[in-house]
Formats: structure tokens, sequence, C-alpha cells
């Protein structure tokens, strides 16, 4: 049976467990398709409930998408002995667990993201991840108006992640509310 690592780290599943990835910044893939990304926390009791779904959609389902990523932090960013798992967190604003954030990468950046906080059963967690196409472009379609908030732009194609990391990290820690905003233009962050 699959387990999950008691270390807090950023791990790729392969060849049946999850096998502990080291890099510089947060963990954002480059090879074009979708990706699968668990946050969790070490000590959230709703992790630890998720945790037997997760590895057995993982087990069953692992080539129907790029690569299932386990992101793990003691208390997410604030309390971490991984920093590229705390960058991480920061990264796809993950600030509740358990969550899973899916990852369409096109070109190298990404495109589409994609995150949920609630599944009750194995049917609903592969409806999340297999329909992320489908929702996606019901989105693109639905998104014809011009959003006239005022953001922080992230410049993907920059692929300059650890400064992504800190400008976001330096707005949570002044308090301020984050939103994301994704077009085919990129991503903006939403200073609220």
């Amino acid at each position: 049976m699959l387990s999950i690592p008691d270390v807090d780290g950023v791990y790729v599943y392969r060849g049946g467990s999850w096998e502990r990835i080291v890099f510089e910044g947060p963990y954002v893939p480059s090879a074009d398709g979708i990706y699968i990304i668990y946050f969790r926390n070490r000590s959230c009791p709703g992790c630890k409930g998720f945790d037997k779904l997760w590895n057995r959609f993982v087990a069953e389902n692992g080539n129907g998408f790029k690569e299932a990523v386990l992101v793990q932090c003691t208390n997410f960013f604030f309390e971490c002995s991984s920093q590229e798992a705390a960058d991480t967190f920061i990264f796809y604003l993950v600030f509740a667990t358990p969550q899973l954030v899916v990852v369409v990468i096109e070109n190298g950046v990404p495109v589409y993201i994609e995150r949920e906080v609630y599944f009750p059963d194995l049917d609903s967690l592969k409806n999340f991840v297999f329909g992320v196409n489908e929702r996606r472009k019901r989105v693109s379609e639905e998104s014809t108006e011009e959003s006239e908030e005022e953001g922080i732009y992230i410049d993907l194609n920059s692929k300059n992640w650890k400064d992504v990391v800190n400008k976001i990290k330096s707005i949570v820690l002044e308090g301020r509310n984050l939103k994301e905003i994704c077009d085919e233009e990129g991503c903006k962050v939403v200073i609220e």
C-alpha cells in the first residue's frame, strides 16, 4: 500500500512510491501536460482523512495525467523544513488543506490552474482531474469580459518563479487578501 512520506518536501509519484525531488524555488512543471498537485499539512486531520482516497486515485489513475505531485509542510509555508515546498504553497496560493490543484502546462508555462478542497468520493476526484479541459474551455468561452481589477501581473514567460513567490509572500505577510485571475495572456494576482 502506498504511504505518505513523513518529512516536509515535494514528492513525485514514480514506480509505485513517492520520490522526493529537490530544486530551487516552487514546483512549476515545464513539460506540457496536465499535472495534479496534492497540498497537505502533516498535522492536518482532514489531510489524514483524504490520504487514503488520494493514494487510491494515484495508484489507479497514474497514466491519466503527466505527473502526480505531493507537496507537504508542517504548517503551510509558515512552518516548513522544505523551502521548495513552502515556496510551492505560496506560488499556488494554497491557504487551506487538503487541497488539490490541477495545472495545465502548454509551451512550458502554466496556462490554466484550478483548485478544489473537498472530494466526497473517488468519482468526484476523477471528475475534477479528468474534466479540467472541458471546464477550461467553458471558462475561456465565458470570460469575454476584461477584468478591471488592479493586480500584480505575473509574467509567466519569464519563468522567474522565485520572484513571483517573493512578491506573493510579501503581500500575504502584510495581511492583504489575494485572488488569482488567469486568462490567455497570463495570470494576475489581484490584491483586495
